[in-house]
């Protein structure tokens, strides 16, 4: 039985804590998504993202020259909410957009 209450508990705290750990994982992406603005180099992109501490998968180039790269920044594992799509040519960002 005590088990069972102690479960209950833990269940209650993630349930009360989830909602904080949501909106602040959702607003560090769409700070960095509106902080990059077109023209800056890919190096000051992934500096941003390491100094605004957001998970960034890429760039990773699209073309084998590669001339075009894209990189998606999302807010975490368990959270769906708008992504952060990065696009840029050679080593500059051309766009940088929220998406769902």
């Amino acid at each position: 039985m005590k088990r069972l209450v102690n479960s209950i508990q833990y269940l209650v705290v993630l349930v009360i804590i989830y909602p904080v750990y949501y909106v602040w994982q959702t607003d560090k992406v769409n700070n960095f998504c509106e902080q990059l603005e077109s023209g800056m180099s890919k190096q000051q992109m992934i500096q941003l993202g390491h100094r605004e501490s957001v998970s960034m998968n890429g760039p990773k180039d699209l073309s084998l020259e590669g001339g075009k790269w894209t990189a998606l920044v999302s807010p975490g594992r368990f959270i769906t909410a708008d992504v952060c799509v990065i696009k840029g040519t050679g080593s500059k960002v051309a766009t940088a957009r929220l998406e769902q």
